[in-house]
C-alpha cells in the first residue's frame, strides 16, 4: 500500500504554478485519491483477508470461487432481520420474486477505479489546453521576492497580456469547458451509481441518516448471505447445494459508499456554485471590477473600470491568474503598467483620430 500511495505523487504534489482554482482540484485531486484509496483497500487481503468465505465441506476453494463469480443471494422477507439477515428459505414456486441475487459487488473496485479516471480526464484535458503556457508567461516571479522583476519584465508582460486577444479568449472558454465537464461528471455519476446498484444510492444518505434501526444498504451490501451450487450425488443424480456465505467486504463497501455519497452531494453543490461565479466572471463587468480591486489593493475604482472597459475577457482571466501566482507587490507594479499602457495608447488613438480630420 506504502507504494501505491508513492504513486500518487504526481497528484498530491503541489503545483509551482496554480492554472486552475480550488474546485477543481478538489475533482481531480481529492476525489481521486479518494476513489483510488476505496479501490486499494478493497483489494488488499493482508488487511481484510478474502471477499468471500463460503461454510461447506469439501472443495472449499473452488465453492468460494464459483459463489463470488456467479453472486449469491438473499431473502427479501428477512433482509431486514437483525439475526443473520438475508437468511432464510425460498419459495421455490416464486423464486425470482422472493430473493435479491448479488452480481455487482464483484466489480465495485473496478468501478472506483474507472470513475477516479473519469474524475482526471477535465484535468488533462486542461492541461494538454493549457500548454504549460502560465508557467512560461510567469517564469520565477511566484516567489516572494524576485530578483528578475524589473522594468523590462514588466513590459514584456504588459506587451503580452495586451497583444494576445483572441488567443487568450479561446484560452478562457476552454478552461470554462473543463469546468462544465466537471459539473457534468459528478451528475453522471451520481446517476451511474444509483444504477450500479439498482437504484439505492441516489436517497442512501438521507435513508442511512434517517432510519437509525436498520442500514439501508443491507439488500445491496449483505455481509451474509446464499449461495447456491450444484453437485452429482453418490447414484450420479444431480444435487441442488445451498452455502452459507460472508462477505467481509461489504462492511467496507456500504461505508465507502455512505462516503462517497456525501461527498458526490457536496461536491455537486461547490461546483454548481463556482460555475454561477464562472458565469459573473464571464458576462458581469462589474463583477470583474470587484474582483480586480479586491486583488489589487488600494486600486481606484475608476482605474478598475477603465482596465476592465479596456481588456477581454480572456484577457482579464489570465491577469487574473497571473496574480494569483506573484506577490501582491508585483501584481500592484503590473497593474499599474497596464494602466499606463492602456492610457497612452487611448491618447495615441485620439492624436491620430484629430490627423484623419
Amino acid at each position: 500500500m506504502i507504494d501505491f500511495y508513492r504513486s500518487l505523487r504526481s497528484i498530491l504534489k503541489l503545483e509551482e504554478v496554480h492554472t486552475d482554482n480550488n474546485v477543481f482540484k478538489l475533482h481531480y485531486r481529492v476525489t481521486v485519491l479518494l476513489l483510488l484509496s476505496f479501490t486499494i483497500l478493497l483489494t488488499s487481503k493482508q488487511y481484510f483477508g478474502d471477499p468471500i468465505n463460503c461454510d461447506v465441506d469439501e472443495r472449499k476453494d473452488v465453492i468460494d470461487t464459483f459463489c463470488w463469480i456467479s453472486g449469491t443471494f438473499i431473502i427479501k422477507n428477512n433482509v431486514f432481520d437483525n439475526f443473520l439477515p438475508g437468511l432464510g428459505t425460498p419459495d421455490v414456486k416464486h423464486l425470482s420474486d422472493s430473493f435479491n441475487k448479488q452480481v455487482y459487488y464483484q466489480w465495485v473496485c473496478l468501478t472506483f477505479g474507472i470513475q477516479a479516471m473519469f474524475f482526471y480526464l477535465p484535468k488533462y484535458f486542461w492541461k494538454t489546453w493549457e500548454g504549460g503556457r502560465l508557467k512560461l508567461l510567469i517564469g520565477d516571479l511566484g516567489g516572494p521576492l524576485s530578483a528578475n522583476w524589473n522594468s523590462a519584465s514588466r513590459d514584456t508582460l504588459i506587451k503580452y497580456l495586451l497583444s494576445e486577444k483572441y488567443s487568450h479568449n479561446i484560452y478562457t472558454i476552454r478552461y470554462c469547458l473543463c469546468e462544465v465537464l466537471n459539473f457534468i461528471n459528478v451528475i453522471v455519476q451520481i446517476y451511474f451509481m444509483d444504477w450500479f446498484v439498482s437504484g439505492n444510492f441516489s436517497l442512501y444518505g438521507i435513508e442511512h441518516a434517517s432510519n437509525k434501526l436498520v442500514n439501508p444498504m443491507n439488500t445491496v451490501f449483505p455481509k451474509i448471505a446464499k449461495c447456491t451450487y450444484f453437485r452429482f450425488g453418490p447414484s450420479g443424480t444431480l444435487e441442488i447445494r445451498d452455502a452459507l456465505c460472508i462477505l467481509p467486504l461489504n462492511v467496507l463497501n456500504e461505508k465507502f459508499f455512505l462516503i462517497l455519497w456525501y461527498w458526490l452531494l457536496v461536491l455537486l453543490i461547490v461546483t454548481m456554485l463556482c460555475l454561477v461565479y464562472r458565469g459573473m466572471f464571464l458576462f458581469i463587468p462589474n463583477f470583474r471590477v470587484y474582483l480586480l480591486r479586491a486583488h489589487s489593493r488600494k486600486l481606484e475604482r475608476k482605474k478598475a473600470e477603465f482596465i476592465v472597459s479596456k481588456i477581454s475577457f480572456g484577457d482579464f482571466f489570465v491577469l487574473y491568474k497571473v496574480g494569483k501566482n506573484v506577490n501582491t507587490m508585483i501584481y500592484k507594479e503590473l497593474i499599474g503598467g497596464i494602466y499606463d499602457q492602456l492610457i497612452i495608447t487611448k491618447g495615441s488613438h485620439k492624436v491620430f483620430a484629430q490627423d484623419e480630420v
